[in-house]
């Protein structure tokens, strides 16, 4: 039950030096990506290990309306935090000194508590409002299972925005070890509360959310103390100024934040508005495992790959950082396809494995909603020359843009077509989203993918799914499985038959593993 939004990071103004990258800062530099993505990967792959976890419990547990009301709410409750934070988590990014903290201790108690207090205060104002604002809105308006829900969401966007700031501590302080430790252990304590729950007020979405609001609070509880202990956090320290200049540094980034949001998650309101609360629960399955498997590809790079570009745009140039994204793009294409692949013939199985039999019809959706995700994701690099120019403004039009094009697809769509109309519209406006990134990016930063590279991953995707795909074995689990298997094994081997960088690189694997001579066969040379 997690939404796949992009947390925005601030850009200081760079100027690109004269000296210009050797080739091989190309290769440091992706060895230092992969190095710094795989922390955030070991935090993930524990993070999904737990959702894959929870996901049989939950949607056995509840009933599919109730899932279905239990994503609405969330959505509503990341719309809100998003309000609530006020871009203070990206401020906390900009303003931190580490240097001069070491030898300033008041000037590090500052920055602390100000950060900390103030996302308490614009948090508990916005939760504030909302309460008064849902009060006077009829019953038409917010039905009474929502209602609800209304007091949880309140308390849980204060929860989520210090959660926020905290965490946002842990990352520019580098300690990533912790950052990921917490990631895991939030995860973990939530799933015990929303069971531990259970017995006392039954399989109901107000349940999952009694849990999740005491499991959170006492996750935000222990890292103040941590933070109290370390003797950083008072009252008596905030700083109006450093506050203000936080406002006003974060806030317009709260734009591109809640058009991300609105891209994301807008159509869930109208899945639920035309088709009713059980269609939605079937959609928010199919959503959360699609978002799942491109987390994979997408945290990792998300957290590592920024301030690498951004190093590398600021001491070896433009032609540099064009040469090292346009690599990493071309690698991220290689292994998307694959997982696309593998998505698109085991979303049947797969679905039924791990949610039951009642979210059957999800397996139809989940591999449109995965390629339109995967597709998306290629943003982290289109979108770089932007980002560098800090246009963060025109990002946020362009992302406002695309959603426009998703609810407006999905109001003439789900009527007639139902469910497929969502997963169509998200594919759809997933995709024109990243032409215009990618068109507004290029003026300022242009990279270069041989369209033959991309035309060879899907030629060979293509052919692996449809082998996958006429396989039928009994059990289920065995046919899952067996298709995941041959399908993964029939995309790599012919993209190693076909590839001469894939070649290479599995022969230095081979090496390090003590079994170079397995490389020693070279069918193909690459033109």
């Amino acid at each position: 039950m997690s939404a796949s939004c992009v947390e925005v990071t601030p850009i200081p103004e760079l100027a690109p030096e004269a000296a210009v990258g050797s080739p091989h800062t190309v290769g440091d530099e992706l060895r230092r990506l992969l190095h710094q993505s795989s922390h955030y990967l070991a935090g993930l792959l524990g993070k999904m290990s737990l959702g894959f976890v929870s996901l049989p419990i939950f949607t056995r547990i509840f009933s599919v309306a109730d899932y279905g009301l239990i994503d609405f709410a969330g959505k509503i409750l990341l719309l809100l935090t998003a309000l609530s934070k006020v871009g203070l988590q990206n401020s906390a990014l900009r303003f931190f000194d580490g240097k001069a903290f070491a030898d300033n201790k008041k000037a590090e108690e500052g920055y602390y508590s100000t950060m900390f207090f103030g996302s308490l205060l614009s948090s508990a104002v916005v939760a504030v409002i909302f309460v008064g604002v849902t009060r006077i809105l009829p019953s038409s308006v917010i039905d009474a299972p929502l209602a609800s829900l209304l007091g949880f969401i309140a308390v849980l966007l204060v929860l989520r925005a210090l959660s926020s700031m905290l965490c946002s501590f842990l990352r520019i302080e580098e300690r990533t070890k912790a950052y990921n430790v917490w990631g895991v252990i939030s995860k973990l304590v939530i799933i015990v509360g929303v069971c531990a729950a259970l017995p006392f007020s039954g399989r109901n979405a107000g349940t999952f959310f009694y849990g999740s609001t005491a499991a959170e609070l006492l996750v935000v509880a222990v890292l103040a103390f941590l933070l109290l202990r370390r003797g950083v956090l008072h009252l008596s320290q905030f700083e109006g100024k450093l506050f203000w200049d936080g406002l006003l540094f974060g806030a317009p980034l709260i734009l591109y934040e809640l058009s991300s949001i609105i891209l994301n998650a807008g159509d869930r309101v109208l899945i639920r508005h035309y088709l009713g609360a059980e269609p939605l629960g079937v959609y928010s399955v199919a959503y959360g495992l699609a978002a799942q498997t491109n987390d994979l590809l997408i945290l990792p790079l998300n957290l590592a790959i920024l301030p690498i570009y951004l190093r590398l745009w600021r001491t070896q140039g433009q032609e540099a950082t064009t040469r090292f994204l346009s690599t990493c793009l071309d690698l991220f294409l290689m292994a998307a396809a694959g997982v696309c692949a593998v998505a698109a013939v085991s979303a049947r199985d797969g679905v039924v494995f791990l949610a039951s039999e009642k979210y059957r019809a999800a397996g139809t959706l989940m591999p449109m909603l995965v390629i339109g995700l995967v597709i998306y994701t290629t943003h982290i690099f289109l979108s770089a020359g932007l980002l560098i120019r800090k246009k963060t403004g025109t990002m946020a039009l362009l992302l406002l843009a695309s959603a426009v094009v998703s609810l407006v697809m999905n109001c003439l769509l789900l009527p007639r077509i139902g469910l497929v109309a969502s997963a169509l519209a998200t594919l759809v406006s997933y995709t024109f989203c990243v032409v215009i990134l990618a068109c507004a990016s290029h003026r300022h930063l242009p990279l270069q993918i041989p369209a033959r590279h991309l035309v060879k991953y899907v030629v060979i995707a293509l052919v692996a799914a449809g082998a996958g795909a006429a396989l039928e074995l009994k059990p289920l689990v065995v046919n899952l499985a067996a298709r995941i298997t041959l399908t993964a094994s029939i995309y790599v081997g012919l993209l190693y038959y076909l590839d001469d960088r894939v070649r290479r690189g599995a022969a230095k694997v081979f090496e390090y593993l003590g079994i170079a001579s397995w490389t020693t066969w070279k069918p193909i040379s690459e033109s």
